[in-house]
């Protein structure tokens, strides 16, 4: 597992983006495989559909579930969305991620349990670094990616309005031991150039047209997130009306 931690750390190369199909079971991620995938990563949100549940609120039991499945079929670097951390201790979640097979998290930073929106940025530095101290101790370089929720926080989604509180949580995320922080809707060209130029290191985006703007503007990391998830649902929902409506040839 040592070995499959560094090599999806390595896969964080900003200008040269590591761009991840996000998967939500076990057929999802052998697709991602088979089309040339260079690591595998979950989706809560798309788990938790998939388990006819809503996105936090799955339960950390149902979520390494699936997440298990999926590291024992497929032969690439799996990260797992595991939301805020479902409750659980540093040393926990490592100890919970590593028994899975995962060998990489994204760890979000909106308060769920108390539903305040934000966690206080210190707070959710100090339960990084006891995640990073915890993946130390086991002797596995845990790729952590601090989501940063500032922007789906802000009322208008504005990511330049929110840019200044971005880049105050992406450093604090950094000093505690994150490899890479994830400001959740960022994907304009022109702020990710901003927040890499600033920052120095690995910047996780989701997607636009062209992907190579992205990589241009220094992105090290590009996912989908629950979209892939999405699209494929209403693809199927589109094709099951066909066959319904008649049109013997919808899933041919």
């Amino acid at each position: 597992m040592t070995a499959a931690a560094q090599r999806l750390r390595e896969l964080h190369q900003p200008g040269n983006p590591l761009i991840l199909v996000n998967a939500w079971d076990v057929a999802s991620a052998r697709q991602v495989e088979a089309a040339g995938g260079l690591a595998v990563a979950t989706s809560s949100a798309a788990v938790a559909a998939a388990w006819g549940e809503q996105d936090n609120n799955t339960g950390r039991e149902a979520a390494f579930t699936a997440l298990r499945r999926i590291t024992r079929a497929v032969g690439i670097p799996v990260t797992a969305d595991i939301e805020a951390g479902y409750g659980l201790t540093g040393g926990e979640l490592v100890a919970a991620l590593l028994d899975a097979g995962a060998v990489g998290c994204n760890i979000e930073d909106t308060d769920h349990i108390s539903g305040a929106g934000l966690r206080d940025a210190g707070a959710q530095a100090a339960y990084l670094a006891k995640v990073r101290a915890a993946a130390t101790a086991a002797g596995v370089p845990v790729v952590i990616n601090a989501r940063i929720d500032t922007i789906v926080r802000h009322p208008r989604r504005d990511a330049q309005a929110t840019m200044q509180e971005t880049l105050r949580r992406a450093r604090l995320y950094f000093e505690a031991g994150a490899d890479c922080v994830y400001p959740i809707g960022l994907n304009d060209p022109v702020l990710v150039a901003e927040l890499t130029s600033a920052l120095g290191r690995p910047v996780n985006v989701n997607p636009s047209d062209p992907l190579s703007a992205l990589a241009e503007a220094g992105a090290a990391r590009v996912s989908v997130g629950a979209g892939a998830f999405r699209f494929m649902m209403a693809e199927y929902e589109r094709r099951a009306k066909k066959l319904l409506a008649g049109d013997a040839k919808a899933f041919s």
